[in-house]
Order: C-alpha cells, then sequence, then structure tokens
C-alpha cells in the first residue's frame, strides 16, 4: 500500500470512530417539535409545577384548547335545543297575538273578517288594511319576545331577521352586515336589497350566519280563525310567484325545510 493510500484510510478510521452512531434526521416536523417540547419542559422550572399532559407536552393542551374552540364554532343545535326554542317560538307567538289585540283593539277584543278588513292609517301615513298593521306590530313584538327569550343562553347561534342576498358575480350567499343595510336604507339605497331575503328566526352555527340549520316565519292570520301560510312574492320582485319557504330553501339550504310559527297552529310546514 503506497504511503498516500495508508494516510487516507488512517483518516478515515479517525472520523469513523470520533463520529459515533449514525446521527438521523427526524422523521417527521411533529417528531421533531415534540422532542423538543419534551427535552425543554423537563428542563425548565415552569413546567416542574405542572402535572399530566401539560407537564409533558404544553403545547398539546394549547392546541386541545384551539381545536375546541373551532368545534365549538361549528356545532349545531341539538334535537332538544332545537324542541325547546320552538316551543319559545310559540309561546312568544302567542304572547304577541295576545298584547297587541288587547292594545290595538281593546281589551277582550278579537279580530273578525270585518276588523281585518278594515282601512287604517299607519305610523308612516300609509293606508292599509286594519290586517296589515296587526301583522306588523305583532312581528315586531313577537321579535322582541324571541331576544328576550334566546339572547341571554343563545346568543350567536341564532339571528332575528338576518338578511341574505346571492352575489351576481359569484353566485355565492352572502349575509349582509346588519349596520350595512341600515346605512343602504337610510340613503334610499332600496336598490342594494333587490333579490334579497330577510326570515324572522335563523338557527345557524356558532357566529355563522351562512351554516343554517333551521329557520321560522312568524305569520298572523286575519282572522286568527285562518289558516297560516307561506306569502307567494309579487310580480315584481326576482322570485315571482315562488313561495316564500321555497325561496329559502333555494338559498339557505337548511338541514330543516323552513317553518311557519303561529299563535293559533304553532309549528307548522
Amino acid at each position: 500500500m503506497t504511503p498516500l493510500r495508508r494516510m487516507w484510510w488512517l483518516c478515515y478510521l479517525l472520523w469513523t470512530a470520533c463520529a459515533g452512531p449514525e446521527v438521523r434526521a427526524p422523521r417527521s416536523y411533529s417528531q421533531a417539535s415534540m422532542d423538543s417540547a419534551t427535552a425543554g419542559c423537563l428542563r425548565s422550572p415552569a413546567c416542574a409545577s405542572q402535572v399530566g399532559e401539560d407537564a409533558v407536552l404544553p403545547w398539546l393542551s394549547r392546541a386541545a384548547a384551539r381545536a375546541g374552540q373551532a368545534a365549538a364554532m361549528m356545532r349545531l343545535w341539538e334535537a332538544a335545543e332545537v324542541a325547546r326554542v320552538e316551543r319559545a317560538l310559540v309561546e312568544c307567538a302567542k304572547q304577541a297575538n295576545f298584547e297587541v289585540n288587547e292594545r290595538m283593539l281593546g281589551p277582550g277584543k278579537r279580530t273578525s273578517p270585518e276588523v281585518c278588513r278594515e282601512k287604517v292609517v299607519d305610523a308612516n301615513g300609509r293606508q292599509v288594511t286594519r290586517a296589515m298593521q296587526l301583522g306588523e306590530a305583532k312581528h315586531a313584538a313577537a321579535l322582541e319576545c324571541v331576544q328576550r327569550a334566546l339572547g341571554d343562553t343563545d346568543a350567536g347561534r341564532f339571528s332575528l331577521e338576518p338578511r341574505y342576498l346571492r352575489d351576481a358575480k359569484t353566485g355565492r350567499i352572502r349575509w349582509l352586515d346588519p349596520e350595512e343595510v341600515a346605512r343602504w336604507l337610510a340613503a334610499g339605497q332600496f336598490h342594494l336589497l333587490v333579490g334579497s331575503i330577510a326570515p324572522d328566526v335563523v338557527l345557524h352555527a356558532l357566529g355563522n350566519p351562512l351554516k343554517v340549520q333551521a329557520l321560522y316565519d312568524f305569520k298572523f292570520p286575519c282572522p286568527a280563525t285562518n289558516d297560516a301560510r307561506w306569502d307567494t312574492y309579487p310580480p315584481a320582485s326576482p322570485f315571482a310567484d315562488r313561495p316564500q319557504n321555497a325561496v329559502y330553501q333555494d338559498l339557505l339550504a337548511s338541514e330543516r325545510a323552513p317553518l311557519l310559527v303561529s299563535p293559533n297552529m304553532g309549528i307548522t310546514q
């Protein structure tokens, strides 16, 4: 063996002896993160005061918390919760019907075909039928009742009269910010709301009005002995001659069919 080759082998043997066992790269980023977190925790006095999984992998509890928050954001209404809400809606319809009749017709008085056909002037100076005047007042009273019934326990999971609009460019459904809608109305920009819908009560995922599970419209037939039914859009509407429930379902794709709420008939389709 030549002197040069002997020197090369000597260098190789010395290098392998000092290098020790083969060092491999971590199999994955998560493995490296876990090992670093564990080692760091073992050296950290702050971890010494923790117990259980938090002491071994402090990042895991934080990740679990974030995952729990995300799951809560997507949580929909369970059947028992929906049943509770529907009982509250019916009670609000009955209460609104009674209180408005007492206030606007007089103590103990009820609607009749003659009363419903009467012509009156509303708060905006328009001539309308008594049925329309009573219906608007009862709607407002019922929605206030729902806010009181659900506002403290179910905030963020339901909306009252949320407005939705199909975007003409993308075809996707948009939820319209109530403040933005108020500005449009105040500015007289009614054309911006053409083609929009506003169901009375919508149950949805927490903080996400576009993830609709159930929706309801209050109806106050006049006289009260009439059946509650869905209105049909007028000829000038983009939804001309279509019933409200069909349009609601088309735009919002609710998990449940849209439902009516009335004081005498309760929840119906």
